[in-house]
């Protein structure tokens, strides 16, 4: 039997956005729970390095995510590590079902950020963790002096392939353009070590391998040719979806599964929901804006508590 909590409001994510709403919220003395089954920070946790955040000209992902967590630990506001189920509102209360416990409120935030991509090729979900993997900064030191592929043409993709260079053996980067979509300086320093080979315009069609990985085997696009890649490991880093997976209020997301918001207030379509962060369904996912998006979210949830309770 799972507890039933009641709460003025409730933040669905602790990264960027969600902990800066929490900050927001603590201070104006909301009664209020801030849930994520996953480690403080969100998706900084997995960037080798970030090099956009103000005040830092660099710094790696997982010190900047602890800078987060450490203002929830400094404003004495506890995380409640639990995933989150479900979402629905009855009535004029939402009811947030989690792992361990169910939240009842009147005002809800979803900052719940983005999960990876998957290729949708066979034996991918099979050979997930048996030489898988989509966060080379989390896995990349089991490939010491292996070789790797990394199937990507983004900042992400191309920051994290950087990150591998200098572990692994030989690193095949695959792209499905001739130009990669992310920083041409990127581009340029993973070029620059001598064990990267790029391949171009090519895309994965096959996984080779049943109880481990063995090898992937790419198509180039334009003249149908194939390469067989022997890998010890394999990171399809090639974008995120939204993880609204949880959402059960009928027309909130919209095609993507983003979460739209309809003003500047970041209110949704339903009332007293609110998003923000990279549930958004905007074209810029930066640590800062999502930052700034948690800020306004408290506000206008505070503003919204207050026209709303007695």
């Amino acid at each position: 039997m799972k507890n039933i909590i009641q709460k003025q409001a409730v933040i669905i994510g602790a990264g960027p956005a969600g902990i800066s709403c929490a900050l927001v919220l603590k201070q104006a003395g909301i009664d209020f729970a801030i849930v994520d089954g996953s480690t403080p920070g969100g998706k900084i946790n997995i960037a080798p390095r970030v090099d956009n955040y103000p005040g830092y000209k660099e710094i790696p992902g997982p010190d900047l995510a602890f800078v987060f967590y450490q203002r929830l630990i400094d404003n004495d506001i506890s995380l409640q590590g639990e995933n989150v189920v479900s979402l629905k509102k009855e009535n004029n209360t939402f009811i947030v079902e989690c792992e361990f416990n169910i939240y009842h409120c009147l005002s809800v935030l979803v900052a719940s950020g983005t999960i990876e991509k998957k290729l949708g090729l066979p034996h991918e979900d099979e050979l997930f963790g048996k030489g898988i993997s989509y966060c080379a900064l989390c896995d990349g030191h089991f490939f010491k002096n292996q070789n790797v592929v990394v199937v990507g043409g983004g900042n992400s993709a191309l920051k994290e392939a950087i990150h591998l260079a200098s572990i692994v053996k030989r690193l095949y980067v695959v792209h499905r353009r001739n130009e990669f979509r992310g920083n041409a300086k990127l581009v340029e320093e993973l070029k620059s070590h001598p064990n990267v080979e790029i391949l171009t315009p090519y895309i994965p069609i096959e996984i080779i391998g049943s109880d481990h990985l063995q090898g992937l085997i790419i198509q180039n696009k334009e003249t149908n040719e194939t390469k067989t890649l022997s890998v010890d490991g394999f990171f399809p880093l090639v974008g995120q979806n939204p993880n609204t997976s949880f959402v059960h209020i009928d027309g909130l997301l919209d095609e993507y599964r983003c979460v739209p918001v309809i003003d500047r207030s970041l209110k949704t379509k339903v009332e007293g929901l609110f998003a923000a962060g990279d549930v958004l369904p905007r074209d810029i996912k930066q640590i800062y804006l999502s930052e700034y998006d948690g800020k306004v979210a408290g506000k206008s949830i505070i503003a919204y508590l207050n026209a709303h309770q007695a």
